[in-house]
């Protein structure tokens, strides 16, 4: 049960998470939400998440231009993480700010996705939750020095590259993003967690790059040319990781 209202409050937060997303930068998030195609303002029954876009069928009730299934994937996407945080056994306060960190990392990873760009006030966000949990959930025998040193431990590796390419392998934000995530999981996951990412990435990424090869010039399909945001690959890997460890999921690499 505890799952259930946990999920629907993060069906709801999704909704916002949208708003943020695609307003960010470039106007207040405050105002009616309203169709981007003819402008005219939704009703209340236009935005229930997820349910109003199948409803729908993906389509403004006004115009009946497509609305971009972004809108229910991020809804269904935060739903589902905060269900799975109402689930773990976590202190109360530990998980306000888990719930806060999944926000951010759905806002990162959809807008990196689009832009190719982690925007500086989410990641230095998310660094600070991050370490405010880990601090949270420290024990006795945690070292304080261990948790601190997590987060730079496990960016130096793309430190590394962002600095020997000159940026042009690697963007600075993935370096931000990478040390939220060693003092979000600690050492040594952080640092398995950045490394997971490129498999990750690699999985995903070279079958859409052969892919591209065989569509015709101009087609949808990735090239060599092709920039492809690390971020996303980053979020996936540190949430697989994250949630191994809250529910005691035994870890291959550890084992």
């Amino acid at each position: 049960m505890i799952s259930l209202v946990f999920g629907l409050f993060g069906l709801i937060v999704g909704s916002f998470l949208n708003v943020v997303i695609l307003r960010f930068g470039e106007r207040p998030i405050s105002g009616r939400s309203a169709c981007p195609h003819c402008k005219k303002q939704l009703a209340w029954f236009d935005m229930v998440p997820v349910l109003s876009w199948l409803v729908l069928s993906g389509r403004c009730r006004s115009c009946k231009a497509t609305i971009s299934i972004q809108y229910p994937m991020v809804e269904a996407a935060t739903g589902i993480l905060f269900a799975m945080i109402g689930a773990a056994d976590l202190p109360l306060l530990a998980t306000a700010v888990a719930l806060c960190i999944l926000a951010v990392l759905v806002c990162v990873f959809v807008y990196d996705l689009k832009h190719t760009i982690i925007p500086d006030l989410w990641v230095w966000t998310f660094c600070a939750l991050s370490i405010s949990l880990s601090l949270i959930l420290s024990t006795s025998e945690t070292s304080l020095w261990l948790t601190l040193l997590a987060g730079p431990a496990a960016s130096l590796p793309l430190f590394a590259l962002w600095g020997v390419s000159k940026g042009t392998w690697m963007g600075f934000g993935d370096v931000k993003l990478a040390l939220g995530m060693g003092w979000l999981l600690g050492y040594p996951l952080g640092i398995i967690a950045v490394f997971l990412a490129f498999i990750i990435g690699a999985v995903i990424s070279v079958p859409l790059l052969l892919w591209g090869k065989l569509l015709p010039e101009g087609s949808l399909g990735l090239t060599m040319k092709s920039e492809v945001p690390f971020g996303p690959f980053l979020i996936a890997s540190c949430l697989l990781i994250w949630f191994a460890l809250l529910y005691n999921v035994p870890i291959p690499f550890l084992i």
